[in-house]
């Protein structure tokens, strides 16, 4: 959990995706189950160090899984796939609205096959960040 003080769930969960980089894992890490290293590679600004930080943070919220499975990888809790969907939900019905007000006509939002490979995943980033970044 948290220390902080919230006055509501929307405040709550704001917090969660106001954070740098929690969104970004959140998406990644509900995609499919990712070991630290392919995280490394999909989030490669942060360090080894600090991306276990902020998994100890999502692990701390009940969002990720607090141990990895058996391939040893990390995923996200049953609960941290339900916040993954209306993060999602909430990113598109914002980019949506935010290209009404430019007049322009919104992409087709479509997630790589679960079993793409890692360097088609790290291309995706780019479109990614539009959405969650």
């Amino acid at each position: 959990m948290t220390d902080k003080k919230f006055h509501n769930g929307i405040d709550y969960a704001l917090n969660v995706l106001q954070a740098k980089w929690q969104p970004t894992l959140i998406f990644w890490l509900g995609f499919r189950p990712l070991t630290l290293d392919e995280l490394g590679k999909l989030i490669p600004k942060l360090t080894t160090e600090q991306l276990r930080v902020e998994l100890a943070k999502l692990q701390n919220l009940r969002i990720a899984n607090p141990v990895k499975d058996t391939a040893d990888c990390y995923s996200l809790t049953d609960e941290g796939g339900n916040f993954r969907q209306i993060m999602m939900s909430l990113s598109i019905w914002g980019k949506q609205q935010m290209n009404d007000d430019e007049d322009k006509i919104s992409n087709l939002i479509v997630e790589p096959e679960s079993n793409a490979k890692l360097s088609e995943l790290v291309k995706y980033n780019k479109f990614l960040q539009e959405y969650i970044k």
